[in-house]
């Protein structure tokens, strides 16, 4: 036999006549019935029913009904009491498919749910010898879910009928509970009018309460802005000090590395080779001081030299910074890859500064291997950018992430790796400065990934560029 095809306006017709006519019914067998007669003689199904659950566990078929397309189901058989209990449980859909005489068809085992359980199964016989196909499961489950519908609107309105007549007894034994504590009632109100008196004292009190510790938090909080604006002009202060600390300490500097140079080059046949060793070594430390002062002065003009923010396109910044190491790259054969930079608000020599320190440092930490850097981004759709900037270097303990981004830490000694450990704080400090945040994934010998999340557009900011960036010259 062929499966019986239906239309989706034949179907919503369909449905629409089922919930009216489920709607009119008053009794619980009475929807099993009719389903069952329903699923026979509308929907064409050849047999249906429904399984039931007794109290000692066994499986009970009620209201079986067959086609005369289909003379005879095993409804009774091992295998069907063993499914519909397997859909008690499960609360999931089942189908076998059972042979009769020389042919074969499905029963179908729908779970009906009344509330949050599978109260019933209902079992249709459908003349397909294997698989039910979508259309027709669909159509099953739409019947399934009108019967537990109906059914659960029967059990409401038998519950409700049960709870008004409850309600009701309720009602007037209540009732006549009220009456008689009225009268003592009455006796007491003199009582009641003396605690109400009482609790009016308490209520005062505790406004008055209330007022003094409303006060006393107004205090607190004025106190703990005065002295966040106190700690901010202190973090500026501290900030310009090492501004200008940083620059002016460069010139006794300089001085020091000139007559350190004076000396060795005059005196030279006059010192045996602990003093040359000794000049040697002033001039190195001088030196790595030198670059210190430059470095802490870089990162202070991060924080003091600000300029309004503008878009920027990342990829042309990205390439800018590759180029400051065109020879490095090119002696160390190094591949440079850059994909989906995005266009950004912020501050161009910020931005070109921090890829800048970014390439610099996965070119001075390479490995053996030819060097690989990848850098690419990417939007979250979140009104924010991520971008990724991968080596393929000595990398680093993942324990040691947190480190590597305050000020002057290594993890390597001078003698290995030059540098004064500032590149990735001013890395950081730039990504803060901008809203974002900035992290490191690495293992030993396998790289490092540092990650950049950057808003792509900045809240407005004033341009105090102009009354920091004037404290003296920059490349003393």
């Amino acid at each position: 036999m062929k499966c019986f095809q239906y239309s989706d306006k034949d179907l919503l017709l369909a449905f629409m006549k089922t919930a009216q006519y489920l709607a009119g019914l008053a009794a619980h067998e009475d929807v099993w019935r009719h389903i069952a007669e329903l699923m026979v003689n509308f929907y064409r199904a050849d047999s249906a029913g429904f399984a039931r659950r007794r109290a000692d566990g066994e499986i009970e078929i009620h209201h079986l009904i067959t086609s005369d397309r289909q003379p005879s189901l095993f409804l009774s058989s091992k295998e069907i009491q063993e499914t519909a209990s397997e859909v008690f449980e499960t609360g999931f859909l089942a189908w076998r498919s059972l042979g009769v005489g020389v042919e074969s068809y499905t029963v179908v085992f729908l779970p009906v749910a009344i509330g949050a359980d599978t109260s019933e199964v209902l079992l249709v016989g459908d003349p397909t010898a294997g698989p039910v196909a979508n259309d027709v499961l669909n159509v099953y489950l739409a019947v399934a879910g009108l019967a537990g519908a109906a059914i659960t609107r029967l059990t409401s309105e038998t519950e409700l009928k049960k709870h008004r007549a409850h309600l009701q007894k309720l009602v007037s034994e209540r009732t006549s509970e009220l009456t008689l504590t009225l009268d003592r009632l009455e006796l007491e109100v003199t009582g009641h009018m003396q605690a109400e008196k009482e609790l009016r004292t308490i209520r005062d009190h505790l406004e008055e309460l209330v007022e003094t510790r409303t006060a006393e938090l107004g205090k607190a909080n004025r106190e703990l802005k005065a002295y966040a604006s106190k700690l901010e002009r202190i973090n500026e202060e501290l900030s310009e000090f090492a501004f200008v600390a940083s620059h002016d300490l460069q010139e006794p500097l300089r001085k020091i590395q000139t007559f350190c140079d004076l000396a060795k080059n005059r005196c030279a046949p006059a010192l045996d080779d602990a003093g040359q060793q000794y000049l040697d070594r002033i001039l190195s430390s001088a030196s790595r001081m030198r670059q210190l002062l430059r470095d802490l002065l870089r990162f202070s003009r991060v924080a003091t030299v600000l300029e309004p923010f503008k878009q920027i396109d990342l990829y042309k910044i990205v390439r800018e910074a590759a180029d400051i190491f065109e020879k490095d790259i090119l002696e160390s054969g190094c591949l440079v890859g850059i994909e989906n930079m995005p266009v950004i608000e912020g501050d161009e020599t910020q931005m070109l500064q921090l890829f800048q320190n970014l390439i610099g440092n996965a070119l001075k930490y390479r490995s053996s291997r030819s060097p690989l850097i990848e850098i690419c981004g990417k939007r979250d759709g979140q009104g924010f950018c991520e971008i990724s900037v991968k080596d393929n270097g000595i990398g680093f303990e993942q324990q040691f992430e947190r480190l590597i981004f305050k000020p002057f830490q290594r993890l390597h000694g001078r003698c290995e790796y030059e540098g004064t450990g500032m590149g990735l704080a001013i890395c950081r400090k730039i990504v803060e400065l901008h809203s974002g945040s900035i992290r490191a994934e690495s293992e030993p010998e396998r790289g490092a990934t540092f990650v950049i999340r950057l808003p792509v557009k900045q809240e407005k900011r004033e341009d105090i560029g102009a009354g920091k960036g004037s404290q003296g010259g920059l490349n003393g």
